[in-house]
């Protein structure tokens, strides 16, 4: 089965490190656009030319303080900042957008939750319909209680996005996480195309840390890789962004055995 490797960054540095180690592509954090200079957006144009390197996959673009949930929250005054980013994703090679930011989909603990819930699908369609002008598709990721208290299981993803009503939508889903939110092999053998981009990290690092496989790190990988695999999966692996061509290698390997 044919996957790209790609490699999280949330530099242009980091991103021609990438292209040194012989990654397809890369995933750009919510906060690489937000202080892209000039120059360095010329560099990143650059390697997605010239080394074909291409920005595949980026974080939602939205500051981590912003809050779609949260009473007051205007959507139509976040909507020109979402299109302006996705033109400039776009030329960098972007096809798909997750949001793996659980502060930003968190409801109140106490009270009504309907009104956020429509809020959070209101979010999504209309970050559908920007992305959907550029080819990208909108992939939300599943997180466990620690991190977010809404969308927290690959079923309530399944439940819940087609409440959006766009096509253009479907889930990611990190290694680190498959714990915190029940994910089994079996599960996902089952996710036929609703899975269609995955964070490949070692799960027993600390909850702040994001941690490449390593073959001496003491995990068994193998599960979790054949399950993809026999779900059919084709889409972009993604590395944390101490990976190097090391890592890439080991986890190649991994996924061809």
């Amino acid at each position: 089965m044919s996957v790209l490797w790609g490699m999280m960054v949330q530099s242009v540095a980091q991103a021609e490190k990438a292209a040194k180690a012989g990654f397809d592509c890369v995933q750009s954090g919510a906060e690489f656009l937000l202080g892209l200079r000039d120059d360095e957006l010329v560099r990143q144009e650059s390697l997605v030319r010239d080394h074909h390197v291409p920005c595949e996959v980026s974080a939602v673009p939205l500051p981590a303080d912003v809050r779609v949930t949260e009473r007051g929250f205007n959507l139509y005054a976040w909507l020109e900042h979402l299109r302006k980013a996705l033109r400039l994703l776009s030329n960098l090679g972007c096809r798909k957008l997750v949001w793996s930011d659980g502060r930003a989909r968190l409801l109140p603990l106490e009270g009504d939750q309907s009104g956020p819930k429509e809020q959070a699908l209101q979010f999504l369609y209309v970050l559908c319909e920007a992305a959907e002008e550029k080819g990208m598709t909108v992939l939300v990721e599943p997180l466990g209680p620690r991190r977010t208290n809404f969308l927290n299981t690959l079923d309530e993803i399944r439940t819940f996005l087609p409440r959006v009503g766009k096509e253009n939508l479907g889930a990611a889903v990190s290694l680190r996480e498959i714990a915190a939110i029940g994910l089994s092999p079996e599960a996902l053998l089952s996710s036929g195309s609703l899975v269609q981009h995955v964070h490949v990290e070692n799960p027993e690092a600390s909850e702040r840390t994001r941690l490449s496989p390593r073959a001496d790190d003491g995990y068994e990988y193998g599960p979790f890789l054949t399950a993809l695999r026999g779900a059919g999966y084709s889409g972009v692996l993604s590395l944390p962004e101490d990976a190097d061509a090391s890592a890439l290698a080991y986890c190649k390997k991994l996924w061809d055995s």
